[in-house]
């Protein structure tokens, strides 16, 4: 009877080990995956973050975008609504220095649009 009894208390004790171990076990995997969990809730909000300033820069553009085609068409119609080479050859004293002039313009608007996305992209790479 004394061995029957020692048995099981050899028996209840190992159980009782084989438990431990495993909640031990259990108990560092629970750890590792909430570790895991807020690491994944982070890199979810930085994404989020970049969609929304992307959606917001794409939105900027895509405004800027359809006032450079307003404006486009706006020369368009007006060179379509007047013979350019007509009042060159007529009035060329006016047409060439109107011509320079729109070229200065568009040159300067070409230089500060190239010192604007210089700008940013310097800003952008110091924030990274």
């Amino acid at each position: 009877m004394q061995q029957f009894f020692i048995a099981i208390i050899l028996v209840l004790g190992i159980g009782c080990w084989w438990l431990y171990s495993e909640n031990q076990t259990l108990t560092e995997n629970n750890y590792k995956l909430e570790l895991a969990v807020e690491e994944q809730k982070e890199t979810i909000r930085v994404i989020q973050e970049n969609f929304e300033r992307q959606a917001n820069a794409l939105q900027n553009m895509s405004r800027k975008n359809a006032e450079i085609e307003a404006e486009k068409q706006r020369y368009l119609d007006i060179f379509a609504r007047h013979n350019v080479e007509r009042l060159a050859t007529v009035k060329p004293g006016l047409i060439e220095n109107r011509f320079n002039q729109g070229t200065i313009d568009v040159f300067e608007g070409i230089e500060n649009d190239t010192k604007e996305i210089s700008n940013t992209d310097t800003t952008e790479s110091t924030n990274d």
